[in-house]
C-alpha cells in the first residue's frame, strides 16, 4: 500500500517510468545501470519540484466556530516523507547500487 498526499506518487511514477525506458534504450551490455539512472532521475526530480511545490505560501482561512487563523500549506509527501527528501534517499540508493556493480 502505497500512502501519499497531494502529488508525492509522481516520485514513484518517476522512477518506474525512467526505469522502463532506461531498459529500453541501454544497451545490454550497461543495463546494470539502468536503476542506477532510474534513481537519480527520480531523485532530481523529488529534489527540485518538491522544494518548489512544499515551499509554496499557504492559504489563510479563518474558522468560523471559533474565530482562529488557520495556515493551510501544501504537503506533497511519500510515505509522510516530504517529496524534496525522497530526491536524497534517491540519491543514496543510486550510490548503494552504482558501488555494488563494481563491487
Amino acid at each position: 500500500m502505497i500512502v501519499w498526499s497531494g502529488r508525492g506518487f509522481l516520485s514513484v511514477l518517476i522512477l518506474f517510468l525512467s526505469f522502463a525506458l532506461c531498459v529500453s534504450i541501454l544497451p545490454k551490455d550497461l543495463s546494470n545501470y539502468a536503476f542506477v539512472v532510474a534513481c537519480l532521475a527520480a531523485g532530481a526530480f523529488s529534489w527540485f519540484m518538491g522544494k518548489k511545490w512544499n515551499e509554496q505560501e499557504g492559504q489563510i482561512v479563518i474558522d468560523k466556530a471559533t474565530g482562529q487563523e488557520i495556515n493551510l500549506k501544501p504537503n506533497h509527501s511519500l510515505f509522510w516523507i516530504k517529496l524534496q527528501y525522497w530526491g536524497i534517499i534517491f540519491g543514496v540508493l543510486a550510490l548503494v547500487f552504482l558501488v555494488q556493480i563494481f563491487v
